[in-house]
Order: C-alpha cells, then structure tokens, then sequence
C-alpha cells in the first residue's frame, strides 16, 4: 500500500515538476487529432519494425548463452507482454467503437426530432406557422452544412453561428404563438420538440469532442513497441532472424490501431459517421413546401 501511495505521489510529481512533458503530450494530443489515422498507423509499424530488429541485434550484442530454459522464460514473457497488448487494444477499441455508435445514434435521434418539429408546425396557424416552417427547412441545410465543413474552422464557426441563429429565430416565433393561445396544444407540443432538436445539437457538438483518451492511445503504441522489441530478441537469442512473422505482427497491430484512430476522428478519415437521415429529411421537408 505504502508502494503504490509512493509510485502516484513520483507520478504526480514527476509531471508537475516536468513541463517539457507536458507540452510533449500537449503535442501528441493535437498529432492524433490532425494527422490521418492511416499515416499514423504506417508510422507506428514502421516503429515496431526498426524496434524488432533493435532487440535482434540486442541479443547479437549481448552474448547471452541461449538455453531452452532461458528461451523458454523469453518466450513466456513474449507471450505475456503480446496478451497485454491484445487486452489493451480490444478495450481501446471497445472505447472507439462505442463513442462511433454515439455520433452515429445521435444523427437519428437529431433527425426524427426536426422532423416531429417540423410536422407539428404544421399545425400552427398563421403567421408564425408557415415561418417556423420555413425556418426548420432551413435549419435542416445548416445542420448538413455544418457537418460537411471538416476541419475548416472557419467553416465551423460560420455552420454554428447560422445555427444559433436559427434555433433563437425558432424559438421566438414559437413562443409568440403559445403567448397568443396559452391553452394550445400544438403550440406546447411544438416547443417540447424544438427544445429536444436543441439538445440534441448541443449532444452532437459533445460527442464530437469526446474521444479515446490520449494516455490510453499512447500505452497501446507502448506496449506494442515493447512486444516488437521482445520477439526481436527472442528471434535473436535462437538465431533465427524470421523477418516475415515479424513484419506479419506488426502489420495486424499497426491496422488495428489505425482503425482505433480512424474511429476516433470523426471529423476526417475513412470511417464516418453518414449523415443519410438528415439528407432523407431535407428532401421530405422540400417535397412538403
């Protein structure tokens, strides 16, 4: 017990007391964002390639008297380390793969409630009717604006300024309708589902931020390295220098890792999330003017 309250007190210390590595993870922290996932994945296999043949040539240098009971204590924590990393990176990628169905769920959900709010406007009477109509036609266009910017920040902020726009316009003309028949069903009904439409927006902008967190990814890129130096070795210690099972190795855990990331980016990559729900909604809305 008193180990542990000494490792997290070093721990702690050790970052407060070190801000160039802090800045360092600062820096990994915005590379994992901005660089594809698949130039990231060709920069961690070429790692663990350069790392395999690091621990080869460790064990050449080394002149440690291979034995079978030796070599078979390398391979049992070869074996040990690779079952950690098979851990790690199924939970890792459990983590991407949930936050995936996150932004993919809420798309729907945003969707279905422009949609209601859209219909029950329908039954508003004139003026404020037809406008908030028209109005949710056209926060529609800006919610797939909004998401086809990328990373254009310059985009995004113009998307997201047109939205708040938007939902204030909304919100007015459907209050001024309830102020003018308090007992209107239609009208509270209305302001249920626009409120539900902004919190949903509100929801997708969270999501979109939420991620795997980078401590994790850079334990998986760890251990990985360490599992690729470990089979070096142990090809080094047999001198059997198998250069194709260790290319092999490092290809299947550079993929997976690339697909974690790729999960994880929703605003660039190959995996996205597809915005066909409010595209089919978009069309109902104009076929319905």
């Amino acid at each position: 017990m008193h180990l542990c309250t000494l490792l997290q007190h070093v721990w702690i210390e050790g970052f407060s007391a070190a801000p160039g590595l802090t800045q360092s993870t600062v820096f990994f922290a915005d590379m994992l964002s901005d660089m594809p996932a698949w130039t990231l994945g060709l920069v961690f296999l070429v790692a663990m390639l350069i790392t395999g043949e690091t621990g080869f040539w460790l064990a050449g240098k080394s002149h440690f008297k291979s034995t079978e009971e030796a070599t078979e204590r390398i391979t049992s924590v070869e074996t040990a380390v690779l079952g950690v990393l098979g851990l790690l990176l199924a939970f890792t990628l459990a983590m991407a793969v949930s936050r995936f169905d996150t932004r993919r769920s809420l798309v729907l959900d945003e969707a279905n409630a422009i949609g209601t709010a859209y219909w029950r406007s329908q039954a508003i009477p004139a003026p404020e009717g037809p406008e908030i109509s028209a109005l949710l036609r056209q926060y529609v266009d800006a919610r797939l604006h909004y998401f086809d910017a990328g990373t254009d920040a310059e985009h995004l902020r113009i998307s997201r300024e047109r939205t708040a726009h938007l939902q204030k316009e909304l919100w007015t003309r459907a209050a001024a309708s309830a102020q003018h028949d308090p007992r209107s069903v239609p009208a509270g009904l209305l302001l249920q589902s626009l409120n539900q439409t902004f919190d949903l927006e509100s929801s997708r902008w969270t999501a979109l931020h939420v991620h795997v967190p980078d401590g994790v990814i850079l334990v998986d890129m760890f251990v990985g390295v360490l599992a690729a130096l470990l089979v070096g070795y142990n090809f080094g210690v047999t001198g059997h220098h198998h250069f194709i099972s260790t290319c092999v190795l490092a290809v299947c855990i550079a993929t997976v890792m690339s697909v974690i990331i790729d999960l994880d980016q929703p605003r660039h990559g190959m995996i996205q999330v597809g915005q066909q729900p409010l595209l089919d909604l978009q069309q109902q809305v104009r076929d319905n003017q």
